[in-house]
């Protein structure tokens, strides 16, 4: 069965045509991904905008047309922080049911952290045990730590959603390219207060994946890999030395040096990667890990994934 799958982000919509079979089997088609920044301004006002909602909108339209192209018989549409924090959650429901005529699923934050651990290890069949996932998003990051290649949350050891993402931060602390000093400091000190009270259990001997977004986007910048390139198995890692060293150069920039690193991956997170770096930076400096392994599947492919163990209904 061909199905498309939708990730509703603060900064991004994200889609995935993939053929389901029953037990789990996903195999991604085709992918795309549009910057609508849901979530611009949602920290401060606590509403999604009615610019951000057109946005949303014409992404939508255009995911449902494309998924009809391939043939999906299914269009799953899963929301993450801008969405379940928005005070007009519930309109902006029914404007997306209205406007495009997809039901939209607003993740839980523990939902979502459970999608992302599964999408993200059934992408590297050759983990076992237990491993940790982070997943960098524009408004929360997601931590999970569970056995490798779990897709029921009931077997997950830990998840949890951090309110501290690319786009919350740098709206916050860092909406000044570069930033000063003190407000480095203050995006920071954010970053491990949100750690502090969590306390995910990360140690520095299980493997520590990065999903997709700006972990993925970093290997590639590091790796001199742009868009339409493969990562290799070794571009895949990124050592915590070269993640503090991208954190430093990138909060030294200006926003449009920060575009000129490579316009195709930049473009639509200019602004706001430096910001998910730091995020990285400091989960990685604050549990001892020394390496992010990259995967290059994240919420979306969880949908697909939680559809293909439910079907046949």
């Amino acid at each position: 069965m061909r199905i498309a799958t939708i990730d509703v982000g603060t900064n991004t919509a994200l889609l995935l045509i993939a053929e389901v079979a029953p037990g789990g089997r996903v195999t991604p088609l085709h992918e795309e991904r549009r910057f609508v920044r849901l979530g611009e301004g949602v920290d401060a006002t606590g509403r999604v905008s009615a610019p951000a909602m057109a946005r949303l909108r014409e992404a939508l339209l255009d995911y449902r047309a494309t998924a009809g192209r391939w043939g999906a018989e299914r269009v799953l549409v899963g929301a993450t922080s801008a969405s379940r924090d928005a005070r007009n959650r519930a309109e902006l429901i029914d404007f997306v049911r209205r406007e495009t005529g997809l039901d939209y699923e607003v993740l839980t934050g523990e939902e979502e952290a459970a999608l992302s651990f599964a999408g993200a290890t059934a992408a590297l069949p050759d983990l076992h045990g237990p491993c940790a996932v982070i997943d960098i998003g524009g408004g929360s990051t997601e931590l999970v730590l569970g056995p490798a290649g779990a897709t029921v949350a009931e077997a997950l050891a830990y998840r949890c959603s951090l309110a501290v993402g690319a786009v919350r931060l740098a709206e916050r602390h860092l909406d000044v390219q570069p930033p000063p000093p003190e407000s480095v400091v203050a995006a920071e000190r954010t970053v491990e207060e949100a750690l502090a009270a969590a306390a995910p259990p990360l140690t520095a001997d299980v493997p520590f994946i990065g999903a997709a977004g700006t972990v993925l986007v970093l290997a590639r910048l590091h790796a001199g890999v742009s868009v339409r390139g493969d990562l290799s198995a070794e571009q895949a890692l990124l050592p915590y030395a070269a993640v503090r060293t991208w954190r430093e150069r990138l909060l030294r920039m200006t926003c449009a040096e920060v575009l000129a690193l490579d316009p195709a991956l930049m473009q639509g997170r200019a602004d706001v990667f430096p910001a998910g770096v730091l995020i990285l930076e400091t989960v990685m400096r604050v549990a001892g890990v020394p390496i992010c392994r990259v995967s290059p599947w994240g919420v979306r492919h969880g949908l697909a994934l939680r559809w293909a163990r439910a079907w046949p209904r």
